[in-house]
C-alpha cells in the first residue's frame, strides 16, 4: 500500500514538471516572434475632369460637292459582214469539219489494223522436231518453202505466189494513181479497191482446208480460235466451256479463225443445239451449245493440225 501510494506522488510529480517545462518554452517562442509590419496606406486618388460636352468638342464636317455622272459611251456597232465572207466562212468551216471527220475514221482503221496484226502475229513458236523457231514467211522463196511443207505441188506453189504478188502490185499502182491524182478516200477509190480484192488469191480455197491449216501452222500464224474468258450467265459457261478450251469445230464447220466461228455461229437456226468440238489440255470433248451468240471471249493461237 505505501509502495503504491508512493508511485502515485512520483507520477503527479512528474507530470506537473512536464507541465511547467512546456509553458516555459511557450513563453520563449512568443518572445521571439517578429512583430507584424503594418500594410502602407493606398494615396488618396485625384479627382477626375469633368466630362466635356459633345457639342463643344465637335468639328463640323466640309461640304463636298458629288462628281458628276460620266456621260455613256456608244459601244460601236460591228461591222457589216457581206454575204461572200459569210459563205466562205461556212464552207471552210465544213471543210474542216469533213477532214476531222476523216482523220477520225482513218485513225479507227489504223487501230483496228494495228489491233488484228497483234492479234494475228504472235511470238514464233518452237517447232515440234526441234528448237528451229517459225515466222511469217517474207520473202517468195520462204513462202514457197512453207507452201510445200503444207504438202502442196512445187508448181501449184509457183502459181500461187505468183497470182498473189500481182494483187499486190495492183493495190500499190491503184493508190499511188489516186494519191497523184487527188481521189484517194474517193468512192472512185474504193469501188476500185474492191475490184482488185476480189481478185485476190485465197490461199485456202487453192490448196484446200487441210494444207491451209498446216500452211499456218508452219509459218507460225494462228490456226485456231481459243477461248480467253467466259461471260457469267451466258450459253458457254452453262455449256461448261473454260478459259484455255481450243475450238476445233463448231457443227460441221471448222473453226480456223474468228471469222469461221462468226459465220458458224450466225448460220442455221437460231437455238439449235449444236455439238462444239473443245480440244482442253490432251483431251477432245463434245459441248452442246444452242446455235447464236456464245458469251466468251476470243483470242488466237497455234496447234498442231490434227494434234
Amino acid at each position: 500500500m505505501q509502495q503504491r501510494t508512493q508511485l502515485i506522488l512520483t507520477a503527479t510529480a512528474t507530470f506537473f514538471a512536464g507541465l511547467l517545462t512546456g509553458a516555459t518554452v511557450l513563453s520563449d517562442v512568443l518572445r521571439d516572434a517578429p512583430e507584424p509590419v503594418p500594410a502602407p496606406q493606398a494615396e488618396p486618388e485625384s479627382p477626375a475632369p469633368p466630362p466635356l460636352d459633345a457639342a463643344a468638342v465637335t468639328t463640323p464636317e466640309p461640304e463636298v460637292e458629288p462628281e458628276p455622272a460620266p456621260e455613256p459611251v456608244a459601244e460601236p456597232e460591228p461591222p457589216a459582214v457581206s454575204p461572200e465572207v459569210t459563205d466562205a466562212l461556212a464552207a471552210r468551216v465544213q471543210e474542216l469539219t469533213d477532214g476531222w471527220g476523216r482523220m477520225q475514221a482513218e485513225l479507227a482503221e489504223l487501230r483496228q489494223r494495228v489491233a488484228l496484226i497483234e492479234r494475228q502475229e504472235p511470238e514464233p513458236a518452237a517447232d515440234d522436231a526441234g528448237d528451229t523457231q517459225r515466222r511469217r514467211p517474207a520473202t517468195p522463196a520462204e513462202q514457197r518453202d512453207a507452201l510445200l511443207r503444207a504438202g502442196v505441188t512445187p508448181e501449184v506453189a509457183d502459181d500461187l505466189i505468183w497470182r498473189r504478188s500481182q494483187v499486190s502490185l495492183a493495190r500499190l499502182e491503184l493508190r499511188d494513181e489516186a494519191a497523184r491524182d487527188g481521189w484517194l478516200n474517193s468512192s472512185r477509190y474504193r469501188e476500185e479497191l474492191r475490184r482488185i480484192n476480189e481478185e485476190r488469191v485465197s490461199i485456202e480455197d487453192e490448196i484446200g482446208l487441210d494444207a491451209y491449216d498446216r500452211y499456218l501452222y508452219e509459218t507460225g500464224q494462228p490456226n485456231r480460235v481459243a477461248v480467253d474468258s467466259v461471260i457469267p450467265g451466258s450459253a458457254g459457261e452453262e455449256g461448261g466451256l473454260l478459259p484455255g478450251d481450243v475450238i476445233e469445230r463448231y457443227g460441221d464447220s471448222p473453226v480456223l479463225d474468228f471469222r469461221d466461228l462468226r459465220e458458224a455461229t450466225s448460220a442455221g437456226e437460231r437455238g439449235e443445239l449444236v455439238p462444239v468440238a473443245v480440244r482442253r489440255g490432251e483431251e477432245i470433248l463434245d459441248v452442246w451449245l444452242p446455235r447464236g451468240p456464245i458469251g466468251i471471249g476470243l483470242d488466237a493461237t497455234r496447234v498442231p493440225p490434227g494434234g
